[in-house]
């Protein structure tokens, strides 16, 4: 009998494909244990070559592992070890080597990895030197092939012993060299670390070819090498700037959440900003604490307090990264500002205000004085980041005229700066102005639109110590200019534009009038008559000036008076601050030896000179003679007497600051008879 044949079960498609998937999943994890046990073995030692070449590749230069070398997970992080390793420079740097080390020894988060992130859980560094460069171009030792600079990837435990860097970085003319102090650590497995005392730094060099040191610590060593917070200690003197940081970071190498007191004095603020690479308005000697804090992009400086010259100043800043520009944002203020620390913000030299006061903003060129700064504007720096800073002040301290209630904006996008506004109170007026600076042209265009309402000239004169009995008038105006170039005196000396100053109907102190037009006659009569002091009415009046390329030319300047209408010709230059102008009275009345001639006004800026005596009164007083002599008595004063034919100006023309050919055409307002 046959036996019967067992049963052939069909094998399902579906439990096919699931054995052949189970099978390559268990080969697969086969594969990986034994991988992970092989280099877990050999210690990875045997991928030496391979490492060799590839970070040679990635690197774009030369690596090399002259001794021990180990890379495999141990158990699940990946631990990598190198003895001798050489990183080098790009043929052009001064350093042969970016990075050395007798001993690297240090652990990888395998899952930080797996998701693209680079997280050192703990590093080893022995004999570790760095040589980092930047060129003048811009270049830089520390990016690989790819244009990808190297980042210091956050590192909770380190140990360093017997390193040092050496940084140069040649547009700054910066040349640093640091050594650490050695992490006295006994590392019997994580948090078994123990640290005796602070773990120390120092070193020096050279930045803006001025020598500088630095020293430090940080304060908290346990916490530190565990990766936890860590105390800071920092004190750094550079370009006679002296820095003192103490606080805490969140990690050796960590600023984020960085919470840090910063105190700084030095002799000119813009040399800390030029080392950070930014621009500032040049001071004089400063000194300012801050509580410093960092989020993310984000560094703020908050309670700002301290002084610059004679002025104090608190406040907050901040400072914002990541976006297409370092974006500067902040309020100050100052109860006091001294009229002398104004002036490095335009260009004068801070070291010749701190020697000689006023006087330092007067120079001598090719034997002239010269008032206008010539400081030029750091364009390079404008292109680096933009701002929101505003500033205000209670009160200025100019020695003479009282201001106050100061309020400056300073607006920089994208190298488009605009102080809008400027503005102050003066002596009861107020003062605003409006300047422009477009530094995406070549030439940089600057355009300017100062304002200025009825300020008192009585209290102008008592802010000068000058008596105002009687004086009511009021003085306004406008200034709009254009002009080209990278400093305050190369601009005005290109401007464009117009300037007017008004005065308005009131009343002036006697004397200065009849000083002014040099008609004795009438200054002896009120002199002996004892109204010396008496108000003496002003219609209108008008100080023009049409400005072309730097040259400003009368158009008009006319003072009328209730005796006289004076009237000004000629011109001053922004280019070499020469002034020539010439000022003649001519009387409403008759009157007997008035002089009739111009009062020259020349010199310069810092510099004028009032001649009263002109060479056409001297001409009168040779004919005079002459008459005398040639005929009689009487025709000697011929060439001093004035009939007093001259008529009322247009004041509507005058105060609306029309030009002198639109005055000179517009009918003559009516005289007013006087009033017994």
């Amino acid at each position: 009998m046959t036996a019967p044949r067992p049963t052939i079960r069909a094998r399902r498609p579906l439990d096919s494909a699931i054995g052949a998937i189970v099978g390559f999943v268990v080969t697969l994890i086969g594969l990986i244990v034994l991988a992970w046990a092989i280099l877990f073995v050999t210690k990875g030692r045997f991928l030496k070559p391979t490492f060799v070449k590839y970070a040679s590749k990635y690197a774009d230069r030369a690596v090399a592992v002259d001794g021990d070398f180990q890379l495999y997970f141990n158990p699940f992080h990946l631990k990598f070890l190198a003895q001798g390793l050489t990183l080098a420079n790009p043929a052009w740097a001064k350093d042969p080597q970016l990075f050395t080390a007798r001993l690297i020894d240090t652990e990888i988060s395998t899952w930080d990895l797996i998701f693209g992130r680079q997280h050192v859980l703990f590093l080893n560094l022995d004999g570790a030197n760095a040589g980092l460069e930047i060129d003048q171009a811009g270049r830089n030792t520390w990016t690989f092939a790819g244009d990808t600079p190297f980042k210091v990837p956050p590192i909770d435990r380190a140990s360093v012993t017997g390193s040092a860097l050496h940084y140069i970085d040649a547009k700054h003319k910066a040349d640093v060299r640091l050594t650490f102090g050695d992490l006295a650590g006994n590392v019997n497995g994580r948090g078994a670390e123990q640290v005796a005392g602070p773990l120390t730094f120092k070193g020096g060099g050279t930045a803006l070819a001025h020598p500088f040191t630095i020293r430090g610590a940080f304060t908290t060593p346990n916490s530190t090498i565990t990766g936890g917070q860590t105390g800071l200690e920092l004190h750094a003197n550079a370009a006679e700037t002296n820095v003192d940081v103490t606080g805490t970071l969140p990690g050796v190498t960590k600023i984020d959440g960085a919470d840090l007191n910063v105190a700084i004095a030095g002799k000119n603020l813009q040399t800390l900003f030029k080392l950070a690479g930014a621009t500032a308005p040049a001071t004089r000697p400063y000194k300012l604490a801050a509580h410093f804090t960092k989020t993310s992009g984000n560094y703020k400086f908050a309670r700002i307090k301290g002084h610059f010259g004679d002025s104090d100043l608190v406040g907050n800043l901040d400072v914002t990264t990541g976006g297409k520009r370092t974006k500067l944002a902040g309020v100050l203020h100052s109860d006091t500002l001294d009229a002398l620390d104004i002036g490095p913000w335009i260009g004068y030299s801070p070291e010749k205000l701190d020697a000689k006061g006023g006087k330092g903003v007067v120079e001598m060129v090719d034997g002239h004085p010269r008032i206008l700064p010539d400081a030029k504007l750091d364009l390079d720096a404008l292109t680096a980041f933009d701002a929101d800073v505003k500033y205000t002040a209670k009160h200025i301290r100019t020695g003479n005229v009282p201001i106050d209630n100061l309020v400056l904006d300073v607006d920089l996008d994208d190298r488009n700066l605009a102080l809008k506004p400027v503005a102050f109170d003066i002596v009861g007026g107020r003062m605003t102005a409006d300047v422009d600076l477009d530094a995406h042209r070549e030439p940089v265009v600057t355009t300017y639109d100062i304002r200025m309402t009825q300020v008192p000239i009585g209290k102008l004169l008592t802010s000068f110590k000058v008596e105002d009995n009687g004086t009511t008038a009021n003085i306004g105006g406008r200034v709009k200019l254009r002009g080209v170039g990278d400093s305050v005196r190369t601009s005005l000396a290109s401007s464009t534009g117009r300037i007017a100053i008004i005065i308005s109907e009131g009343t002036l102190w006697i004397r200065n009038i009849e000083l002014a037009k040099l008609d004795v006659q009438n200054f002896l009569l009120a002199a002996f008559g004892k109204d010396l002091k008496k108000p003496r009415d002003i219609r209108c009046g008008v100080a023009a000036f049409t400005v072309t390329d730097g040259v400003s030319v009368t158009d008009p300047v006319i003072f009328d008076t209730g005796r006289a209408v004076y009237t000004m010709k000629g011109q001053f230059s922004f280019k070499d601050e020469s002034l020539g102008l010439a000022l003649r009275g001519k009387s409403k009345e008759i009157s007997f030896f008035s002089g009739q001639s111009p009062i020259g006004v020349g010199g310069y800026f810092a510099a004028p000179k009032v001649n009263p005596v002109s060479k056409e009164l001297i001409a009168r007083a040779g004919t005079s003679v002459l008459l005398g002599i040639v005929g009689t008595p009487v025709a000697a004063i011929l060439p001093f007497v004035n009939l007093g034919t001259t008529k009322n100006s247009n004041c509507a023309a005058i105060e609306s600051a029309k030009t002198a050919a639109e005055v000179a055409a517009a009918p003559a307002d009516p005289k007013v008879k006087k009033k017994k």
